[in-house]
Order: C-alpha cells, then sequence, then structure tokens
C-alpha cells in the first residue's frame, strides 16, 4: 500500500512539473493579417504567460525590430501589432520571443491568414421591383467575396453566397407579415490566395412589414428606414426566392 501511495505521489509531481514546464513555453505563436493593414501576432492562445516576452519579427530581406505596440493581459505582455504592407502577404514572417536566455523563433505562411474587418453602412431599402435591396461597404471589393445570412422572424438562418466584388443583395418581399433580419461577412478570396478566415458577421439589419413591430431577436439592432429605391438599369437582383 506504501509503495503505490509513493508511486501515485511521484507521478502526480511528475505531471504537475511537467504542465508547469509546457505553461510556460510561448513557442506557439500565433500570427494574422487584419484587415491588410497590420500583422496581429499573441502567445496567450492557450494560458497568459508567467513572464514578459521582448518581442522581435521581420519579413524576407528585413531586419529584425522589436515590437512598437504591445498587447496586454493583467499586466503581462500577450501579443503585438506591427505595420504591413499589401506586398508583404506572400513573404515569409519570422517572429522571435526573448526572454533572459530563452529564445523561441517561428517561421509564418500569411497569405491565407488575412481576416478582414466586418462590412459596414449595412442598408435595406424597399425597391420599386418588389424586392429588399440590401448595400453594405467593404474597403477592398477586387479580391472579396461576401456572404449573407438572414432570418424571418427569429427562425433559423438561411444563408446565400454573393458573387466577387459585388455589394448588394436582394430578397423577394415577404408575401405575409413579419420581420427579416440580415447580416453579412467577407474574405479574401481565391483571386489572391483564398483566406482561411471570414470576418466577423456585420451589424444586423431588420426590416419589418409593420416598422412599428420590430422585436429584438437576442441581438443588437438598428432602426430601419425605407426608402423608395429604384435600381440602376440593366441590373440583376440576387433573390433568394425563398421567402
Amino acid at each position: 500500500m506504501f509503495l503505490c501511495a509513493t508511486m501515485f505521489s511521484t507521478l502526480f509531481l511528475l505531471l504537475c512539473l511537467t504542465e508547469h514546464v509546457f505553461a510556460k513555453d510561448p513557442s506557439d505563436v500565433d500570427c494574422i493579417v487584419v484587415h491588410l493593414h497590420s500583422v496581429h501576432c499573441s502567445w496567450n492562445t492557450q494560458w497568459t504567460p508567467e513572464v514578459n516576452y521582448t518581442f522581435y519579427s521581420w519579413f524576407i530581406n528585413e531586419e529584425p525590430s522589436e515590437c512598437s505596440t504591445y498587447l496586454s493581459e493583467n499586466s503581462t505582455v500577450t501579443g503585438c501589432i506591427r505595420p504591413y504592407k499589401k506586398s508583404q502577404r506572400f513573404d515569409t514572417f519570422y517572429t522571435k520571443l526573448i526572454h533572459d536566455q530563452h529564445t523561441f523563433q517561428t517561421v509564418h505562411d500569411l497569405k491565407n491568414r488575412v481576416k478582414l474587418n466586418p462590412p459596414t453602412n449595412l442598408t435595406v431599402q424597399n425597391g420599386s421591383d418588389s424586392n429588399l435591396w440590401y448595400n453594405w461597404n467593404q474597403t477592398s471589393t477586387s479580391c472579396v467575396e461576401s456572404e449573407v445570412r438572414y432570418r424571418v422572424n427569429c427562425e433559423k438562418w438561411q444563408t446565400s453566397e454573393v458573387s466577387i466584388g459585388r455589394q448588394s443583395f436582394s430578397i423577394n418581399l415577404p408575401s405575409s407579415s413579419g420581420q427579416l433580419e440580415l447580416q453579412v461577412r467577407s474574405r479574401v478570396t481565391y483571386e489572391c490566395g483564398k483566406s482561411l478566415f471570414w470576418s466577423d458577421w456585420s451589424e444586423p439589419v431588420m426590416w419589418s412589414s409593420n416598422s412599428q413591430s420590430i422585436f429584438n431577436c437576442k441581438a443588437p439592432s438598428h432602426k430601419v428606414i425605407l426608402r423608395h429605391f429604384t435600381p440602376r438599369a440593366g441590373s440583376k437582383p440576387y433573390s433568394s426566392g425563398l421567402i
């Protein structure tokens, strides 16, 4: 019995020590290009570091430079934001964390690790063609695809793809009284090196057959202004045909 207890205590101590060593290892640095404007790197994806590391980064053919904008959590440095040029997206990226005599260096491929900001200025207009027209803004359009999701009366979400470069979508006017909620998100498409990441969903916009009866679907809502809208000549609405 004593031998078993001793072995169990020794094993438990080894596990604790091993976990403690792993918890101090920040070598798993994760980097992502945010909206093609900057590179965000973090090393707190699993835990908060126990020490403050000095962070260096550089693209190929550059000299290493220390981070100028650190991110912190509870007074502990956990990440860095560094400048970025669009032309650098396909270049190899290097990071290095240093503390005392410990150095952790990582090589990154960022070409498919771009996350755009959510589309902005999402609006809905009641068109003269018996469709609801949705429009939004995304900073870059030439290599960006979008996806919309919508639901009627807070029921199950339905999704639909929007062609590359397009920043509008239309849905047939509901045949009966109801409320329609819609959001949109974007990502860099395959023509420019398809990203693994969609942007976050935009803020929702709401439409109701009775503007006085808009209710909340457990999410923030925008006040909707309905406008008489005539589509441009020759434009073809993206109609879901599901409502």
